[in-house]
């Protein structure tokens, strides 16, 4: 009985410390936090000087602070944890002057030149989306399945809209310029 009571009694203590351990607990699942407005190389290589506070906040997004005694300066802070990893803060000030333009870009993310960043190149697609539906019944699709049906009549136009006209590819078509 007083051996129970002793085994009992350790285990309590032994748990209750365990439970003030500032060790990683291993196979629990710790989240990745995200704090803040997180700031890109592309956002702050759109920035200029001589921009209106409107333009700055389209672009950057808007702050997470902006100080209510100067209100010229607007801090970005952006703060990254990973579960269980070190904290990563980044900051940037941007500064404006009494026109409300931008002078000055201070903080912890450095500012390249355009000329010096890889160049992109974009491809744009455009995808056309026909504004017709076709209806059949039964019998309709019976003639197509056997290949007797026309497959243009039974297309009806959607009230509102144009059906699509066919668009020629100007790389496609050969150049026939007599001269």
């Amino acid at each position: 009985m007083k051996s129970s009571v002793v085994y009992s009694l350790s285990l309590a203590v032994l748990l209750s410390l365990s439970a003030c351990s500032t060790d990683k607990i291993p196979g629990v699942y710790r989240i990745d936090i995200q704090q803040g407005n997180d700031v890109t190389q592309e956002m702050l290589n759109q920035l200029e000087p001589g921009m209106t506070k409107n333009q700055v906040a389209y672009v950057m997004g808007t702050p997470l602070l902006i100080d209510t005694f100067n209100p010229d300066r607007w801090d970005y802070i952006y703060s990254y944890q990973p579960g269980g990893g070190e904290r990563e803060q980044r900051r940037i000030t941007l500064h404006f002057d009494d026109t409300d333009k931008l002078t000055r870009i201070d903080g912890d993310i450095r500012t390249v030149a355009k000329a010096d960043l890889p160049q992109v190149e974009r491809q744009d697609k455009n995808v056309i989306v026909p504004l017709t539906e076709k209806k059949s019944g039964l019998f309709s699709k019976l003639k197509s399945l056997i290949g007797i049906g026309d497959d243009d009549e039974d297309v009806e136009v959607i009230e509102g809209t144009n059906p699509p006209k066919p668009e020629i590819d100007q790389q496609q078509v050969p150049d026939t310029d007599i001269q």
